[in-house]
C-alpha cells in the first residue's frame, strides 16, 4: 500500500516573522494567506498528478488546526484526526534545530515519531501533517534521499506504507 503525505500550507506557526510571539509553533495558528492558496493549488495537484477524488476520499490530519485548515482549503471534507500525526516535540532550540536540519540530522524525536507512525498507520490514503514528522518517515523508510530533506509547504510525497 502507498499512501500521500503532504506538509501543511504555509501558517502563522511557521511564519518566521513570528518567532518569538505566541503565534509562532502554536498549534492553533492559522494558514496564512499564502498557505491557503497553496492548499487550493494543492487539491489541483492531488486530482490532476494523483487522481485523487477530493470530495469522496477520507484523510486523515494531525490534529493541529493548520493541517486540517489545509485539507479543507484543499477540497476534503471527510477528514480523521490522529494525534500520532502532529508536530513532533524535539525539545532543541531554533538555532540547534536549523543546524542540524542543514546537515541533514533529524531529531531523534522525529525519528520516534516516524517509527509511532509505521507501526500503526491511519488508514485513510492522504495524510496531512508536518515537516519532521514527513522527514522522519522518509528516512526511517530509506526513501526520498534525492528530494528536499524538509518538504516545501503543501509538498506530496508518495510513500510505501
Amino acid at each position: 500500500m502507498s499512501v500521500l503525505v503532504v506538509r501543511h500550507g504555509l501558517s502563522e506557526a511557521n511564519n518566521r516573522d513570528n518567532i518569538g510571539t505566541l503565534a509562532f509553533a502554536s498549534d492553533e495558528a492559522p494558514l496564512m494567506e499564502q498557505g491557503r492558496q497553496q492548499a487550493r493549488l494543492l487539491g489541483e495537484t492531488l486530482t490532476f498528478n494523483y487522481g485523487v477524488e477530493i470530495g469522496d476520499t477520507e484523510v486523515a490530519t494531525s490534529t493541529l488546526y493548520r493541517t486540517q485548515e489545509t485539507a479543507r482549503e484543499a477540497g476534503f471534507k471527510a477528514l480523521k484526526t490522529y494525534a500520532v500525526l502532529d508536530e513532533v516535540l524535539h525539545g532543541i532550540e531554533l538555532p540547534q534545530l536549523r543546524e542540524m536540519l542543514d546537515k541533514k540530522q533529524l531529531p531523534p524525536a522525529a525519528i520516534e515519531a516516524a517509527e509511532n507512525i509505521i507501526e500503526n498507520p491511519p488508514s485513510e490514503p492522504i495524510w496531512f501533517t508536518h515537516g519532521l514528522v514527513i522527514a522522519g518517515l522518509c528516512q526511517v523508510m530509506g526513501v526520498a534521499e534525492d528530494q528536499r530533506f524538509i518538504p516545501r509547504f503543501c509538498e506530496v510525497r508518495q510513500l510505501p506504507i
